[in-house]
């Protein structure tokens, strides 16, 4: 249940496949390499509504294109299989390659190495893809194949097989939920993200009131989130706050989704309780219906989960409806009989 440890002597990445000729790079020679930066969120596809399986990074890497280009690709390849040292595939659509943003061969992030944890020594990193498909960690092998040919760990547990993008979304970061605030003027802070066209807007409601403008922080890139405020006048009492994302003409969705198949969507919801400065907050109440309405909400999940594989048709029927011969029988009895 550790992350690898992988010699960075000893290891190799390989490209092999549907290629005219098959390639091995140390990490020497990945370095050597033209390499470029790019500014990203990752985002889990199990990520929740207002969940932290989200973070961002500078990456530094190598092109999966240069790598492939190098190579050189059948034209009857059709996908991108990505193999880690754990044994953990991932498969992208060849297309991708040639889209924005860029898949990396990411070697370095924030201006290090990459950790043991964050995939040391390479990683695949393609910016607005769920993380399940577009993240292959410990990298170890790149293979040319085809859909028809080749299904990775996420297709046999029953996910689509064409990796998603990432949807619009939100989160508030401050004030917690339940949190009591001091009445008067107040501030709510969070992140949005919309990693392929960017955040264009982002919007928060009180107590359902009219949709308001939240200031955003300098756009860096696309593929990266922005940081978002809003000062709003806090009247004593019990409040509700709601967020959601804008990218271009496209809104975060509204209607609560599990995370199976597509990604989780929703609006990140919070309550908080103002008082008059001065006036002694109660603690232990808010935090058990903070615990009450994450329990609650955890539930909801769990409950939505099940009828969504089944419309999938998963679990899938053994692929051998009969049963398998008796054990007692031998191998020489299943054998062909000769002439």
């Amino acid at each position: 249940m550790t992350a690898p440890r992988v010699d960075r002597d000893r290891w190799r990445l390989r490209v092999r496949g549907l290629v005219e000729h098959e390639l091995e790079f140390t990490l020497r020679q990945l370095l050597a390499m033209e390499l470029v930066e790019v500014d990203a969120t990752l985002v889990c596809v199990h990520n929740p509504v207002g969940g932290d399986r989200i973070s961002s990074a500078r990456w530094l890497g190598v092109p999966l294109g240069t790598l492939l280009g190098t190579a050189g690709v059948h034209p009857e390849s059709d996908q991108v299989l990505t193999h880690s040292v754990t044994g953990f595939t991932a498969g992208l659509p060849l297309e991708m390659v040639g889209e924005g943003p860029t898949p990396l061969v990411a070697l370095g992030m924030n201006g290090e190495p990459l950790t043991i944890r964050n995939g040391f020594p390479a990683r695949l990193l393609t910016p607005g893809i769920w993380g399940a498909d577009a993240s292959t960690k410990w990298l170890a092998t790149i293979e040319l194949t085809t859909w028809a040919n080749a299904t990775d760990y996420w297709d046999t547990r029953g996910w689509p097989r064409l990796p998603g993008a990432v949807k619009p979304g939100s989160r508030i970061d401050v004030p917690a939920d339940r949190a009591t605030v001091v009445a008067g003027s107040a501030i709510a802070v969070g992140i949005a993200w919309a990693p392929r066209r960017g955040v264009s807007g982002v919007e928060v409601t009180i107590d359902g009131g009219p949709w308001q403008q939240a200031r955003l922080s300098p756009p860096i890139a696309p593929t990266l989130w922005r940081q978002w405020a809003l000062t709003w006048q806090a009247e004593p009492g019990e409040h509700q706050l709601q967020v959601r994302t804008r990218s271009g003409n496209q809104i975060q969705e509204e209607h609560p989704a599990p995370p199976y198949p597509h990604g989780s969507s929703g609006y990140h919801t919070i309550r908080v309780q103002a008082r008059n400065n001065g006036a002694q907050p109660r603690r232990r109440r808010p935090r058990l219906a903070h615990t009450r309405a994450d329990l609650s909400g955890r539930l909801r999940l769990a409950a939505a989960a099940p009828p969504a594989w089944r419309q999938r048709g998963f679990p899938r029927q053994p692929a051998f409806a009969e049963p398998l011969p008796p054990a007692r029988r031998g191998l020489r009895q299943l054998l062909p009989s000769r002439p």
